[in-house]
């Protein structure tokens, strides 16, 4: 169960990475319009993005670390 969670997690936050990535662009290609509030709302949304799909692709890397046992454990059988 924990690695079904942790590849939801991990999901997440690789879809919020690249949709930061999207919006720097469109925000990018945007600065040579006259848009002076909405580059300052997609600048936040890019930013907040980013940061949510960093803490959620962590959290999900963390928990398919966590709680592994070793390859050559007293628990695992040679094969």
């Amino acid at each position: 169960m924990r690695s079904g969670f942790a590849a939801f997690f991990m999901g997440i936050g690789g879809i919020f990475l690249c949709f930061s990535f999207v919006v720097f662009v469109l925000e990018t290609l945007a600065r040579r319009s006259d848009s002076g509030q909405q580059l300052a709302t997609m600048s936040g949304v890019s930013v907040a993005a980013f940061l949510g799909g960093i803490i959620l692709f962590g959290v999900g890397y963390l928990l398919n670390r966590i709680g592994r046992s070793p390859r050559n454990g007293p628990l695992t059988t040679d094969r």
